[in-house]
């Protein structure tokens, strides 16, 4: 019963159990690094799809609101025309 409590044996035991324990924690970080890793490429998948429609909204807006477009639609489908230099007022603040 001695033997087993000496000295060395316990440092034994300490260190058996410190190798067990730093394996399970190496373990488990590699997973987490993994996981992490993998959910930010799908976060950075996400952002580039993102900045494609961005990309693409931009592109409509600059379509839809061009000068000569909103003109013809105001001529064409309103009706609209620009009114003679005689009837524009000039509102000052």
């Amino acid at each position: 019963m001695q033997a087993l409590f000496q000295k060395s044996n316990l440092v034994s035991a300490l260190l058996l159990t410190s190798v067990l324990v730093s394996g399970v924690a190496v373990s488990f970080v590699g997973h987490e690094n993994r996981r992490l890793h993998n959910e930010l490429q799908q976060e950075l998948e996400r952002r580039n799809k993102a900045q494609v429609e961005w990309g693409k909204l931009l592109l409509e807006q600059s379509s839809l609101t061009n000068p000569g477009r909103v003109e013809k639609i105001a001529r064409e489908e309103l009706d609209m025309e620009v009114p003679d230099a005689g009837r524009i007022k000039m509102v000052v603040p």
